[in-house]
């Protein structure tokens, strides 16, 4: 009888585990690839022929490619806020670029990787972070089980130093910038083969193309665009390593793999900065150069091949996840849209407007075909092309004015042509919505909490 009762409990016990891995083999892997002041241009598939990268192209093709997706701002730490948070950036507390301060994402907010990993999920974060360089709001402090990289740009030094990050261990200071690429593919890559057997999140976010440019030997020198050409090109490399490790290991039909960048580009470092494409301006502005990013999201078999050229942002990735994996999203307000039908099924995309914030404000607002600029200041690089570094081509930087501003985005997405005279009760009553959308913000948002540095 005790021989049979221990064969029982093992079938049962076996049938459990069965059913456990079944569950977990359900849920799709999600693989997000962010890239630091990449323009919309900068990819082959969005015209910008002077990249080869083929690899992503065919991603494009075979899986859904947004001509009109938007990051959560024109910057920085604010966009990698908004990604990972579903919300706009004053809404989470991150209006501006993490400098040196002692601020850093607020705990009380649930990240993407907080809902993954409460969901049974494996998460990672390989490369850059900029929510936070203090222990306290480090990656791991914000639902990740794993970090490899840098607490924020390769180009910020504090008291003159730069810590490359293993979880809370320091593995060196003042990283060699042109291996960033290779050795976060290779723990990327390394984390995969790890994971192929659980649900699992991996955020991947390049330190490229953002300056200084920095390139291996195995890539340097080998494109027709000099030296930026060489970082897109390792970049696309890197992707193709990704892709294959996800075939290799068989789970390339349950895993969402999203490519995309934080900003446009940034002009002002001229022959070191990338593309915009037909979109005016670049990172740091409210025209479309600062906020339109490539945006590929390839899953075969649930991801549809097409183009969408409705508007969508990366603050709908976070309600979308949590739509795919069944996850209830917080009980606070967040701005995000669940677009999966529109992934899947080519249905029209739920998102109908988007605010442009610089800073706290906003001072752009779009909503179908239309968009509507406040009078502002902003910065150009060009068309003045005054270079004031000749190593770096770096650029001399203009403050312009613009006044208020009525475009239409179907006719005229270069922002060139101004038709507010024709346009007056629209601008109203567009100017309206974005002073109480940005009211009603202000009376709930997130603040960050000052601790104690150590």
């Amino acid at each position: 009888m005790k021989l049979k009762h221990l064969i029982i409990l093992s079938s049962l016990l076996l049938g459990l585990n069965l059913s456990m891995q079944a569950q977990n083999k359900q849920k799709p892997n999600v693989i997000i690839i962010y890239m630091d002041d990449m323009g919309y241009a900068d990819l082959s598939c969005y015209d910008g022929s002077l990249n080869e990268t083929p690899t992503m192209d065919k991603m494009a093709e075979q899986g859904t490619k947004m001509t009109n997706l938007y990051a959560g701002s024109n910057i920085c730490s604010p966009s990698r806020a908004s990604l990972l948070t579903g919300m706009y950036p004053p809404r989470a507390g991150v209006p501006r670029v993490y400098l040196n301060t002692p601020k850093g994402l607020n705990y009380e907010l649930t990240t993407l990787a907080e809902l993954l990993k409460d969901n049974g999920y494996a998460t990672a974060l390989v490369g850059k972070w900029h929510l936070g360089f203090h222990d306290e709001y480090l990656p791991l402090n914000h639902g990740f089980d794993m970090f490899y990289g840098l607490p924020h740009s390769h180009d910020l030094k504090i008291n003159g130093e730069l810590p490359f990050y293993e979880n809370e261990k320091i593995l060196e200071m003042n990283p060699d910038p042109a291996q960033l690429t290779t050795r976060y593919t290779e723990k990327a890559v390394e984390y995969i083969k790890a994971k192929k057997d659980e649900p699992f999140f991996l955020y991947l976010a390049h330190n490229m193309p953002h300056t200084p440019l920095a390139v291996s030997d195995k890539h340097k020198g080998k494109s027709k665009n000099g030296l930026y050409g060489d970082v897109i090109m390792e970049i696309d490399w890197s992707v193709s390593q990704v892709l294959k490790a996800v075939k290799e290991q068989g789970i390339e039909d349950n895993t969402l793999i999203i490519v995309s960048s934080d900003n446009g580009p940034s002009l002002k470092q001229g022959d070191h900065a990338g593309n915009a494409g037909i979109f005016r301006e670049g990172k740091g502005t409210t025209f479309e150069g600062g906020h339109r990013v490539p945006g590929i999201f390839y899953m075969p078999g649930t991801v549809k091949s097409q183009q969408i050229d409705e508007m969508v942002s990366q603050i709908d990735i976070y309600p979308t996840i949590a739509s795919m994996i069944g996850a209830d999203l917080p009980d606070y307000k967040i701005d995000g849209v669940n677009i999966l039908q529109t992934l899947k099924e080519g249905a029209k995309s739920p998102r109908n407007e988007f605010f442009y914030f610089q800073g706290k404000n906003v001072e752009a607002y779009r909503k179908g075909d239309f968009k509507v600029h406040k009078p502002h200041k902003y910065r150009s690089s060009h068309p003045e092309k005054v270079v004031i570094n000749a190593e770096s081509g770096k650029l001399k930087v203009f403050s312009k004015e613009l006044g208020a501003s009525v475009f239409d985005l179907a006719n005229d997405p270069s922002e060139s042509k101004n038709i507010k005279s024709s346009k007056e009760e629209l601008y109203n009553k567009y100017i309206n919505r974005m002073k109480s959308f940005n009211k009603k913000l202000k009376a709930n948002k997130f603040q960050p909490e000052m601790k104690e540095t150590k």
